[in-house]
Protein backbone atom coordinates (compact mmCIF):
# COMPACT_ATOMS: atom_id res chain seq x y z
CA UNK A 1 0.00 0.00 0.00
CA UNK A 2 1.37 3.41 -0.96
CA UNK A 3 2.18 5.62 2.04
CA UNK A 4 1.20 8.84 0.23
CA UNK A 5 -2.28 9.10 -1.27
CA UNK A 6 -2.61 9.61 -5.05
CA UNK A 7 -4.80 12.65 -4.31
CA UNK A 8 -2.01 14.41 -2.38
CA UNK A 9 0.48 13.71 -5.17
CA UNK A 10 -1.86 15.24 -7.73
CA UNK A 11 -2.75 18.18 -5.49
CA UNK A 12 0.90 18.97 -4.78
CA UNK A 13 1.82 18.69 -8.47
CA UNK A 14 -0.85 21.24 -9.33
CA UNK A 15 0.25 23.41 -6.41
CA UNK A 16 3.76 23.47 -7.93
CA UNK A 17 2.34 24.33 -11.35
CA UNK A 18 0.36 27.27 -9.93
CA UNK A 19 2.95 28.69 -7.53
CA UNK A 20 6.50 27.84 -8.67
CA UNK A 21 8.73 28.41 -11.66
CA UNK A 22 10.79 25.52 -13.09
CA UNK A 23 13.91 26.49 -11.11
CA UNK A 24 12.02 26.41 -7.81
CA UNK A 25 10.62 22.97 -8.58
CA UNK A 26 14.11 21.72 -9.38
CA UNK A 27 15.47 23.25 -6.17
CA UNK A 28 12.97 21.74 -3.72
CA UNK A 29 13.32 18.24 -5.18
CA UNK A 30 17.11 18.34 -5.57
CA UNK A 31 17.60 19.65 -2.02
CA UNK A 32 15.58 16.63 -0.84
CA UNK A 33 18.04 14.37 -2.75
CA UNK A 34 15.51 13.25 -5.34
CA UNK A 35 16.65 12.61 -8.90
CA UNK A 36 14.53 12.59 -12.02
CA UNK A 37 13.07 9.32 -13.28
CA UNK A 38 11.54 8.13 -16.54
CA UNK A 39 7.88 9.08 -16.86
CA UNK A 40 5.77 6.28 -18.41
CA UNK A 41 4.34 7.19 -21.80
CA UNK A 42 0.80 7.11 -20.39
CA UNK A 43 1.75 9.68 -17.73
CA UNK A 44 3.15 12.40 -20.02
CA UNK A 45 1.09 15.56 -19.56
CA UNK A 46 0.82 19.04 -20.92
CA UNK A 47 3.01 21.78 -19.45
CA UNK A 48 6.70 21.83 -18.53
CA UNK A 49 6.14 22.29 -14.79
CA UNK A 50 3.60 19.48 -14.60
CA UNK A 51 5.91 17.10 -16.44
CA UNK A 52 8.91 18.15 -14.35
CA UNK A 53 7.12 17.19 -11.13
CA UNK A 54 6.10 13.86 -12.70
CA UNK A 55 9.75 13.19 -13.63
CA UNK A 56 10.76 13.53 -9.98
CA UNK A 57 7.76 11.46 -8.87
CA UNK A 58 8.82 8.70 -11.29
CA UNK A 59 12.02 8.01 -9.33
CA UNK A 60 10.19 7.44 -6.02
CA UNK A 61 8.91 4.17 -4.59
CA UNK A 62 5.80 5.29 -2.71
CA UNK A 63 5.79 2.06 -0.66
CA UNK A 64 9.30 2.73 0.65
CA UNK A 65 9.64 4.77 3.84
CA UNK A 66 12.99 6.31 2.81
CA UNK A 67 11.51 7.64 -0.45
CA UNK A 68 8.39 8.92 1.29
CA UNK A 69 10.59 10.74 3.81
CA UNK A 70 12.28 12.53 0.90
CA UNK A 71 8.88 13.60 -0.45
CA UNK A 72 7.90 14.92 2.99
CA UNK A 73 11.13 16.94 2.92
CA UNK A 74 10.03 18.39 -0.44
CA UNK A 75 6.74 19.46 1.16
CA UNK A 76 8.72 21.14 3.93
CA UNK A 77 10.90 23.04 1.44
CA UNK A 78 7.74 24.11 -0.38
CA UNK A 79 6.29 25.43 2.89
CA UNK A 80 9.52 27.39 3.44
CA UNK A 81 9.35 29.22 0.09
CA UNK A 82 8.62 32.92 -0.10
CA UNK A 83 5.29 33.70 -1.77
CA UNK A 84 4.40 36.99 -3.35
CA UNK A 85 1.45 38.94 -2.05
CA UNK A 86 -0.03 37.06 0.88
CA UNK A 87 0.55 33.83 2.78
CA UNK A 88 -2.42 32.05 1.23
CA UNK A 89 -0.40 29.50 -0.81
CA UNK A 90 1.43 28.36 2.33
CA UNK A 91 -1.87 27.98 4.21
CA UNK A 92 -3.30 26.08 1.24
CA UNK A 93 -0.37 23.66 1.22
CA UNK A 94 -0.58 23.12 4.97
CA UNK A 95 -4.30 22.33 4.73
CA UNK A 96 -3.59 20.01 1.80
CA UNK A 97 -1.13 18.02 3.93
CA UNK A 98 -3.30 17.92 7.04
CA UNK A 99 -6.35 16.87 5.01
CA UNK A 100 -4.41 13.75 4.02
CA UNK A 101 -3.53 12.94 7.63
CA UNK A 102 0.01 14.36 7.68
CA UNK A 103 1.38 16.20 10.72
CA UNK A 104 2.80 19.67 9.98
CA UNK A 105 5.15 21.33 12.48
CA UNK A 106 6.40 24.62 11.05
CA UNK A 107 8.20 23.55 7.89
CA UNK A 108 8.58 19.94 9.02
CA UNK A 109 6.08 17.42 7.63
CA UNK A 110 5.64 13.95 9.16
CA UNK A 111 3.45 10.92 8.51
CA UNK A 112 2.53 11.13 12.20
CA UNK A 113 3.58 13.33 15.15
CA UNK A 114 7.28 12.74 15.79
CA UNK A 115 8.34 11.14 19.04
CA UNK A 116 10.43 13.30 21.36
CA UNK A 117 14.09 12.56 20.78
CA UNK A 118 16.93 12.77 23.25
CA UNK A 119 19.87 14.96 22.36
CA UNK A 120 22.11 13.16 19.89
CA UNK A 121 25.17 15.20 20.75
CA UNK A 122 26.64 15.39 24.24
CA UNK A 123 27.35 18.80 25.74
CA UNK A 124 30.96 19.93 25.64
CA UNK A 125 32.53 20.70 29.02
CA UNK A 126 33.28 24.27 30.07
CA UNK A 127 36.96 23.33 30.40
CA UNK A 128 37.12 22.13 26.79
CA UNK A 129 35.39 25.27 25.51
CA UNK A 130 37.78 27.47 27.51
CA UNK A 131 40.80 25.62 26.11
CA UNK A 132 39.49 26.00 22.55
CA UNK A 133 38.77 29.68 23.19
CA UNK A 134 42.36 30.26 24.29
CA UNK A 135 43.66 28.47 21.20
CA UNK A 136 41.51 30.66 18.94
CA UNK A 137 42.74 33.85 20.65
CA UNK A 138 46.35 32.67 20.31
CA UNK A 139 46.04 32.19 16.54
CA UNK A 140 46.20 35.94 16.02
CA UNK A 141 49.74 36.00 17.42
CA UNK A 142 51.38 33.37 15.23
CA UNK A 143 52.99 33.82 11.82
CA UNK A 144 50.57 34.57 8.99
CA UNK A 145 51.89 31.65 6.90
CA UNK A 146 51.08 29.15 9.66
CA UNK A 147 47.82 30.75 10.76
CA UNK A 148 45.58 29.25 8.07
CA UNK A 149 46.81 25.72 8.74
CA UNK A 150 46.43 26.14 12.51
CA UNK A 151 42.91 27.54 12.02
CA UNK A 152 41.94 24.40 10.09
CA UNK A 153 43.39 22.24 12.91
CA UNK A 154 41.45 24.28 15.48
CA UNK A 155 38.17 23.77 13.58
CA UNK A 156 38.78 20.03 13.29
CA UNK A 157 39.31 19.82 17.07
CA UNK A 158 36.19 21.96 17.65
CA UNK A 159 34.06 19.61 15.53
CA UNK A 160 35.70 16.59 17.15
CA UNK A 161 34.79 17.90 20.62
CA UNK A 162 31.15 17.98 19.48
CA UNK A 163 31.29 14.43 18.04
CA UNK A 164 30.75 15.61 14.46
CA UNK A 165 33.17 13.10 12.90
CA UNK A 166 35.44 15.70 11.26
CA UNK A 167 37.83 14.89 8.44
CA UNK A 168 41.10 16.77 7.95
CA UNK A 169 41.70 18.99 4.89
CA UNK A 170 42.14 17.05 1.66
CA UNK A 171 43.02 17.85 -1.90
CA UNK A 172 41.11 16.79 -5.01
CA UNK A 173 42.27 17.36 -8.55
CA UNK A 174 42.51 21.12 -9.00
CA UNK A 175 41.01 22.16 -5.64
CA UNK A 176 41.53 22.16 -1.89
CA UNK A 177 38.81 21.13 0.59
CA UNK A 178 39.44 22.46 4.10
CA UNK A 179 37.75 19.48 5.74
CA UNK A 180 34.32 17.97 6.29
CA UNK A 181 32.06 16.86 9.14
CA UNK A 182 28.73 15.11 9.69
CA UNK A 183 25.66 16.46 11.49
CA UNK A 184 22.19 14.91 11.56
CA UNK A 185 23.10 12.46 8.79
CA UNK A 186 24.22 15.26 6.44
CA UNK A 187 27.79 15.73 5.24
CA UNK A 188 29.12 19.29 5.28
CA UNK A 189 32.18 20.42 3.34
CA UNK A 190 34.20 23.09 5.10
CA UNK A 191 35.75 26.32 3.85
CA UNK A 192 37.91 28.14 6.41
CA UNK A 193 39.30 31.65 5.86
CA UNK A 194 41.50 33.60 8.22
CA UNK A 195 42.10 36.95 6.59
CA UNK A 196 41.78 40.61 7.57
CA UNK A 197 39.17 41.45 4.95
CA UNK A 198 35.63 40.12 5.01
CA UNK A 199 34.70 37.34 2.59
CA UNK A 200 32.91 38.57 -0.53
CA UNK A 201 30.14 37.31 -2.78
CA UNK A 202 32.79 35.90 -5.12
CA UNK A 203 34.21 33.79 -2.28
CA UNK A 204 30.71 32.45 -1.57
CA UNK A 205 30.03 31.62 -5.22
CA UNK A 206 33.33 29.74 -5.55
CA UNK A 207 32.60 27.65 -2.46
CA UNK A 208 29.01 26.97 -3.58
CA UNK A 209 30.36 25.61 -6.87
CA UNK A 210 32.75 23.35 -4.94
CA UNK A 211 29.86 21.94 -2.91
CA UNK A 212 27.51 21.57 -5.89
CA UNK A 213 30.23 19.75 -7.80
CA UNK A 214 30.39 16.90 -5.29
CA UNK A 215 26.81 15.60 -4.99
CA UNK A 216 23.24 16.87 -4.92
CA UNK A 217 23.02 16.17 -1.17
CA UNK A 218 26.24 17.87 -0.05
CA UNK A 219 26.06 20.95 2.17
CA UNK A 220 28.73 23.46 3.06
CA UNK A 221 29.84 25.56 6.04
CA UNK A 222 31.91 28.66 5.23
CA UNK A 223 33.82 29.87 8.31
CA UNK A 224 35.28 33.36 7.85
CA UNK A 225 37.05 34.81 10.88
CA UNK A 226 36.35 38.37 9.68
CA UNK A 227 32.78 37.66 8.63
CA UNK A 228 31.15 38.53 5.30
CA UNK A 229 30.55 41.76 3.42
CA UNK A 230 26.99 43.07 3.69
CA UNK A 231 26.82 43.55 -0.07
CA UNK A 232 28.04 39.99 -0.60
CA UNK A 233 25.37 38.54 1.70
CA UNK A 234 22.59 40.50 -0.01
CA UNK A 235 23.79 39.73 -3.54
CA UNK A 236 24.25 36.04 -2.77
CA UNK A 237 20.71 35.84 -1.33
CA UNK A 238 19.31 37.04 -4.66
CA UNK A 239 20.77 34.05 -6.49
CA UNK A 240 19.79 30.38 -6.52
CA UNK A 241 18.71 28.45 -3.43
CA UNK A 242 21.65 28.15 -1.06
CA UNK A 243 23.38 24.89 -0.16
CA UNK A 244 25.89 26.60 2.16
CA UNK A 245 25.69 28.54 5.42
CA UNK A 246 28.12 30.97 6.98
CA UNK A 247 29.82 31.33 10.36
CA UNK A 248 31.95 34.27 11.49
CA UNK A 249 34.66 34.70 14.10
CA UNK A 250 32.12 36.46 16.31
CA UNK A 251 29.90 33.37 16.07
CA UNK A 252 32.80 31.17 17.17
CA UNK A 253 33.48 33.31 20.23
CA UNK A 254 29.80 33.23 21.23
CA UNK A 255 29.84 29.43 20.90
CA UNK A 256 33.08 29.08 22.89
CA UNK A 257 31.67 31.34 25.60
CA UNK A 258 28.82 28.85 25.99
CA UNK A 259 26.11 31.17 24.66
CA UNK A 260 24.94 28.54 22.16
CA UNK A 261 26.27 25.09 21.26
CA UNK A 262 27.95 24.51 17.91
CA UNK A 263 25.35 21.88 17.00
CA UNK A 264 22.46 24.24 17.80
CA UNK A 265 24.10 27.11 15.92
CA UNK A 266 24.55 25.08 12.74
CA UNK A 267 21.08 23.52 12.98
CA UNK A 268 19.40 26.90 13.44
CA UNK A 269 21.39 28.46 10.60
CA UNK A 270 20.31 25.59 8.33
CA UNK A 271 16.67 26.01 9.29
CA UNK A 272 16.79 29.78 8.71
CA UNK A 273 18.42 29.20 5.32
CA UNK A 274 15.59 26.81 4.41
CA UNK A 275 12.91 29.21 5.64
CA UNK A 276 14.31 32.52 4.37
CA UNK A 277 17.06 31.72 1.84
CA UNK A 278 19.55 33.70 3.96
CA UNK A 279 23.09 32.34 3.80
CA UNK A 280 24.23 34.03 7.00
CA UNK A 281 22.47 34.94 10.25
CA UNK A 282 24.73 35.60 13.24
CA UNK A 283 24.51 33.68 16.51
CA UNK A 284 23.90 37.03 18.23
CA UNK A 285 20.84 37.69 16.03
CA UNK A 286 19.52 34.15 16.55
CA UNK A 287 19.79 34.57 20.32
CA UNK A 288 18.15 37.99 20.28
CA UNK A 289 15.23 36.71 18.20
Amino acid sequence: MELISPLLKVDFREFCVNNFVLRQIDDIFKMARINKGQVPSDRVMSGQRRNLVEEYYASLDWNREQDVAKFLTVLGYALAQQYRGDDQPRKQLRMMCERQGLFVDGIQVHLKPPKPQSKAYAAVSAETLQCLNQRLLALDKIEAQKRGFEFERFLKDLFDAHNLAPRSPFRLEGEQIDGSFELGGDIYLLEAKWQAKQSSQQDLLIFREKVEGKSTWSRGLFVSISGFTEDGIKAYARGRATNIIGMSGQDLYFILDGEMSLVEAISRKVRLAAETGEFYVSVFEMQRN
